[in-house]
This record gives structure tokens, sequence and C-alpha cells, in this order.
């Protein structure tokens, strides 16, 4: 799963095409400062319900998962954030400088 430190390293995100089951689409990035960076794959997640589990294993939120393609409008979020933040940070240092 998805592990950062401060910001670095990957993440999920994204909450597409639910089911009745209670499952949907995430994508795992490489990120840095939480922005996303790098798609490494998709995956649809069910959330399983706490009850459902053995007693020694209902600390956090348990997930089942299976790998699914790259989910593209997530891309052309992330990465539209990815651009607006690049382009926010490049004006602000053209309009510091001018």
């Amino acid at each position: 799963m998805a592990y950062s430190i401060n910001g670095f390293g990957t993440h999920l995100y994204g909450s597409a095409e639910p089911h009745p089951d209670g499952s949907y689409v995430v994508t795992t990035w490489v990120v840095a400062f939480f922005v996303p960076l790098i798609p490494l794959g998709s995956m649809r997640v069910l959330p399983i319900k706490w009850e459902d589990l053995p007693p020694n294993e209902r600390e956090g939120r348990k997930y089942r998962s299976k790998d699914v393609p790259l989910y593209v409008p997530h891309l052309l979020k992330g990465w539209g954030v990815t651009l607006a933040l690049v382009l926010g940070f490049a004006l602000l240092a053209w309009h510091n400088h001018h």
C-alpha cells in the first residue's frame, strides 16, 4: 500500500466508479509535498467491515484490492493539480522578480 513521510513517498488519490458492494477505484502516485508526480497504478478497493475481521486484526482500516488498468481521469486530475501548482509558483516567482 501507499506510504509517505512528510509528504514524500506514495499516496492513494481518487475515489471513482463506485460499485454497489462499496468498492471504488483509487490510483497510487509517487508524491512530493503530497503533489502527485508519477502514477504507479490503479486498483479497485473494497473496505472490509470491522465486524467481519477477527479480533486480533481490528486495528486500522482494512481493504481488499484488485489491480485494474490505470484510471485515465485520475491521471488527468493528478497532473492537472501538479501543473496548476507549478504554474502558480512560476507566476508568483515571476511577479516577485518584476
